[in-house]
């Protein structure tokens, strides 16, 4: 079964992956990392020289390649909810986490990165980031299993809260009682 956490940029999603990977012996995916080593190139080419259609075609031929019966924590990019399929398959194959923070704490995030580290950040500004934010909120909202305030909580707690929600609905999809 797959754990897949959906949210924003900056949402805390590689590092909860991450944490969680080193906590339990199931393994972790990190969907832009495989998008990358299979293009050859980083996403800010791919949508600078191809564009974002190609980046989605290339982040749902990634999907459908990983294993379905296999357990892993996989680390989804922030758009991922712009692809109906992918969301379907994100659902069909585990639980879905959206790791959600406000605007203000990913923009504080995001500011303490370095502006050169996203994309997006240099293509719509902050005013143009601030919008996407508020139009892809539904779209998480509408994707997920559980949602989760990774901007109330530190990583441990989110590490702790996310594990319990995947053993609960592994416990579901097998049938047991809550």
């Amino acid at each position: 079964m797959w754990t897949s956490f959906i949210g924003f940029m900056a949402s805390g999603k590689s590092t909860l992956t991450r944490r969680l990977q080193a906590n339990t012996n199931r393994p972790a995916v990190f969907l832009d990392e495989v998008i990358v080593e299979k293009a050859g190139s980083s996403i800010a080419e791919i949508f600078a020289v191809r564009g974002e259609a190609t980046f989605r075609e290339r982040e749902l031929a990634a999907l459908t390649d990983l294993d379905p019966t296999r357990n892993i924590f996989l680390d989804t990019g922030g758009g991922i909810i712009h692809t109906p399929p992918a969301v379907v398959m994100l659902r069909e194959r585990g639980v879905v986490i959206w790791l959600d923070a406000s605007w203000d704490v990913i923009r504080s995030r995001l500011k303490g990165e370095g502006e050169g580290q996203r994309p997006l950040l240099g293509t719509l500004g902050w005013a143009g980031l601030e919008e996407l934010f508020r139009r892809r909120r539904p779209l998480y909202a509408a994707a997920a299993d559980f949602r989760l305030r990774s901007g109330d909580l530190e990583v441990e707690q989110l590490v702790r809260v996310a594990r319990l929600r995947s053993l609960i609905w592994e416990r579901r999809r097998e049938g047991e009682p809550r």
